[in-house]
């Protein structure tokens, strides 16, 4: 956990405070709207128009099958005295002719709109980091946050471990999103979650991990949904890709003399005590 302050704490100087991207201003069309124009133009523009090829199909079967003309009189009878002609067993039998079957008539093929209603990836992108991110700057260290959430949520040092991994991969390596003063909490609080899910078998109620983070139970879900969007989903960690990230963090010597104050990780509740100060709760 003190590797992680750390690691935070010093992503947070050197980044130091960058405003999240503000949102687009331009009118976007309704999605029905759009779904109309796009498929109008689809069927104005291209080469497998329904309508075209149905036309194109009745066109050519009425060059190769032309409609039969009534036959006449003279040409019935002769048909019939030649059709009588034929004599089995004294019984004369009169040829029918094969009805020709019908072509095969091939389904029409739907029009699939891949994309639609979807926005470029880098508006994606920006609306998925400006979650994390808070108005000001929250009343509390990351040192506090993490021994809060110690307190109340202990998890182990390879959940703390892999989330360190997950920011690091985020900020440093991808460069997804910049760790600031107003949106580290958010960060930590969601690669926690996260992390813990992926590698316990356990985790605590989501409810109670969002008391003990500050935030709403609906803004942890989101939070939890958009951390593993920027992570791609890769949250599996083998344990020597843990141990490297360990070892990389230690030789950091400079991130733990820069926190010699790190409060104690005991907890100073009383067996079976679960409720929140109020306190600490305003840190939001």
């Amino acid at each position: 956990m003190k590797l992680l302050s750390g690691g935070i704490e010093a992503l947070v100087r050197i980044t130091g405070d960058i405003p999240p991207t503000p949102p687009p201003t331009s009118p976007t069309l309704p999605n029905m709207r759009g779904m109309a124009a796009e498929k109008a133009l689809i069927r104005s523009n291209s080469e497998k128009n329904l309508a075209r090829m149905r036309q194109e199909a009745e066109a050519a079967m009425g060059h190769s099958h032309p409609s039969p003309r009534r036959p006449s009189m003279m040409s019935q009878m002769s048909g019939s005295s030649s059709s009588s002609s034929q004599l089995i067993d004294g019984v004369h039998l009169r040829q029918t002719q094969t009805p020709t079957p019908p072509p095969p008539s091939r389904p029409p093929e739907p029009y699939i709109i891949i994309g639609e209603n979807s926005q470029p990836i880098n508006l994606q992108h920006s609306a998925i980091t400006r979650k994390f991110y808070s108005k000001k700057p929250p009343p509390i260290s990351i040192e506090e946050y993490l021994a809060r959430i110690h307190r109340f949520c202990p998890m182990s040092t390879a959940v703390y471990l892999a989330t360190s991994l997950y920011i690091h991969r985020l900020a440093v390596d991808e460069r997804t999103i910049p760790v600031t003063r107003r949106n580290a909490h958010r960060l930590v609080l969601a690669g926690l979650r996260v992390a813990m899910k992926a590698l316990e078998d356990l985790s605590y109620p989501h409810s109670k991990m969002a008391k003990v983070g500050g935030v709403s139970d609906l803004e942890l879900a989101r939070l939890e949904i958009s951390f593993c969007f920027l992570a791609n989903f890769e949250l599996v960690v083998r344990e020597d890709t843990l141990k490297k990230h360990w070892e990389v963090l230690k030789q950091e010597q400079p991130l733990r003399l820069m926190h010699p104050s790190l409060p104690s990780l005991s907890s100073n509740r009383k067996p079976g005590e679960t409720g929140l100060s109020r306190q600490e709760n305003q840190w939001k």
